[in-house]
């Protein structure tokens, strides 16, 4: 029989939830390497506990590589809350239109997957404003080419599609992302043929929707 206090809480589980506590009130030796002390003392227990489950080999070399590193491994484990915390702090400093840049496109996939898409849609506007002036220095961080993951570009497709079935938005999407340099141009018919395709399929799909014989 487990043992209890004057509460009435068994002490087996009142001693783990006083070290679990301790753990997350506990400055990790991650968060000081990168500069995010006083970052963290604003976090509450919650999101400290998470945030251990990915410090593990972060980049510690300076605050902003933290943030997009765990930005990136909280996205893929599906834990977009955190994601969203990492985002929120960064847009609470100043930093140059490239760091924006960069730390907008974690932020965005946070936004995304938690379907706070008003948020990301004007989050992603921010990042294709900022995309000409850093164009180049992007490119060439990049091995010299546009990777195939630019979540301002992307994830605003998505949207526009997804949620907001504005394929005609999309088609001018595209158009201007290849003005400013975000999409080849060489992509641009097998993407607006990708959306077509997809605008048909959904016409299709809707045909065979079933309704109750009383409201044909």
């Amino acid at each position: 029989m487990f043992r209890t206090d004057a509460t009435g809480i068994p002490t087996i589980l009142l001693s783990e939830f006083q070290d679990s506590l301790l753990m997350a009130q506990t400055i990790p030796a991650e968060v000081s390497a990168a500069g995010l002390e006083d970052w963290y003392s604003g976090l509450n227990d919650p999101t400290r506990v998470k945030l251990k489950r990915y410090l593990a080999g972060i980049d510690t070399s300076s605050p902003v590589a933290f943030l997009r590193e765990l930005m990136a491994r909280s996205y893929e484990d599906h834990n977009y809350g955190l994601s969203i915390v990492a985002g929120e702090y960064s847009k609470t400093h100043e930093m140059d239109d490239y760091t924006r840049f960069l730390m907008n496109e974690g932020y965005i996939d946070g936004l995304f997957g938690a379907d706070r898409f008003d948020e990301a849609k004007v989050l992603c506007c921010e990042s294709l404003d900022l995309f000409p002036s850093i164009r180049e220095r992007f490119i060439q961080d990049n091995g010299g080419s546009l990777p195939t993951a630019i979540s301002c570009r992307n994830r605003l497709i998505d949207m526009m599609v997804g949620v907001d079935s504005d394929y005609d938005g999309a088609y001018e999407a595209l158009d201007m992302f290849v003005s400013i340099g975000i999409l080849n141009e060489d992509e641009l018919d097998y993407r607006k043929q990708s959306l077509k395709i997809h605008r048909l399929q959904k016409s299709f799909d809707n045909l065979f929707i079933y309704r109750p014989k009383d409201q044909q």
